[in-house]
């Protein structure tokens, strides 16, 4: 694909992003992201609505889900900028769609039209079907740095280096903004 068609497939999807917005990490990065999982990725901010920012893309030199071209970092807002739907709205937009890998981020921040930074919520979504160490789907919570994977049986998120768990509402409830 070509400049080109990546402007046609992005006006395709409601023309809710510039090319610039997926090439983060630098130019022309946006021909490293799978076709698929960015018309996936287009379909979903049309469905939900809300004014999305990207905060990470394609990844040099990461093994994942980011170096592969299936995943973006954003952020979810209700009013540019200004406020951010809630950290159980985040998830459930994300869960709900067809996302292989699902992050909530609790440690995040941005800087707002006053250039301020403001405590936020992040998202990763993802698409990578991943390799044969990590399990998927896979959904996640980012607390304070440390890394909570839920238990697809119980529910419950574990952090492996200090072995505490929480459940989503618990996390929700102490870490949202």
């Amino acid at each position: 694909m070509n400049k080109n068609d990546y402007t046609a497939l992005l006006d395709s999807y409601g023309n809710h992003f510039s090319i610039s917005e997926f090439e983060i990490q630098g130019p022309v990065t946006i021909i490293r992201m799978d076709v698929g999982f960015l018309r996936s990725f287009l379909a979903w901010r049309r469905w939900h609505g809300l004014p999305t920012l990207i905060s990470s893309a394609w990844r040099k030199g990461d093994p994942k889900a980011h170096g592969h071209g299936f995943a973006l970092d954003v952020l979810l807002f209700d009013q540019w900028l200004v406020k951010q739907p809630s950290a159980l709205q985040h998830w459930l937009l994300a869960t709900t769609w067809g996302f292989r890998g699902v992050g909530l981020y609790f440690d995040w921040s941005f800087t707002n039209k006053k250039g301020e930074k403001v405590p936020a919520i992040g998202l990763h979504v993802d698409g990578w079907s991943g390799n044969t160490h990590s399990q998927r789907p896979l959904r996640w919570l980012r607390i304070d740095g440390q890394y909570y994977y839920q238990s697809l049986a119980s529910g419950h998120f574990y952090c492996k280096s200090n072995k505490q768990s929480i459940m989503l509402d618990e996390a929700i409830r102490r870490y949202g903004p």
